[in-house]
This record gives C-alpha cells, sequence and structure tokens, in this order.
C-alpha cells in the first residue's frame, strides 16, 4: 500500500473512531432530555449510525455532482494517462481516490457504519 493510500485510510479510521469515541462524553443529554447513564448507549449509537449515514450521502452526491476525474477524452486529448494526469496535477503513483475528499467522506461514513455494527453487537 502506497504512502498516500495508508494517510487516506489512516485518517479517515481517525476521525471514525475519534468521533465515535467523544460522543458519549461531549453529547449535551440535559439540553435534549436524556439522562445519561439511562440513554448513554441508545444516543451514542443513534449519532454515531446517522452521522455514518450523513457522511456517506453526502460523499455520494458530491461524487456524483462534484468534479470529475481524468476521463477517456482527456487521456486521448494529452496522448497519455500520465500526461492527463499531470496536466490535472495529480500524481500517477498514488491511487486516484486518494485525493477527494468526497471519496474520504464516502469512507469515514462508511467506517462509521461499521464502528455502529460493532456498538450493537457489544451493547445488545
Amino acid at each position: 500500500m502506497s504512502r498516500p493510500a495508508l494517510r487516506f485510510w489512516a485518517t479517515a479510521a481517525g476521525a471514525a473512531i475519534g468521533f465515535a469515541a467523544l460522543v458519549p462524553v461531549l453529547f449535551p443529554y440535559a439540553l435534549v432530555g436524556r439522562d445519561p447513564v439511562a440513554d448513554r448507549d441508545a444516543v451514542w449509537m443513534l449519532v454515531v449510525f446517522t452521522a455514518g449515514v450523513m457522511m456517506v450521502l453526502f460523499g455520494a452526491a458530491a461524487l456524483i455532482g462534484g468534479k470529475r476525474s481524468v476521463g477517456v477524452r482527456d487521456v486521448v486529448e494529452a496522448g497519455s494517462v500520465s500526461q492527463a494526469l499531470a496536466r490535472q496535477g495529480k500524481a500517477e503513483a498514488a491511487p486516484g481516490y486518494v485525493h477527494n475528499v468526497a471519496v474520504w467522506t464516502v469512507a469515514t461514513g462508511a467506517l462509521l457504519l461499521l464502528i455502529y455494527f460493532a456498538l450493537w453487537i457489544a451493547l445488545r
């Protein structure tokens, strides 16, 4: 695995784990009328699930409507894949997904959903 790909997955996993770990500590239970002791698990699972689904949906929307990656037309006009990547300022050594924030958002949301299912199995 290349260094940019490792950084991509490490930051996505770190963000998901960090968010999931901070939810039960920083959630304002009193503002929503919940008891921190009795409702901690339910609120924790609900917030992690909701954040994961929203990240996947926002990332997918950005992928659908955002800037496109290198396509066939770009390669034909440039003459080769490496020249098309150079025109867009992308390095060929790294996988194409590592410099795309929309893909990172989808990956982090998917990791949050995995954390949710792990919580569901562990807490139920």
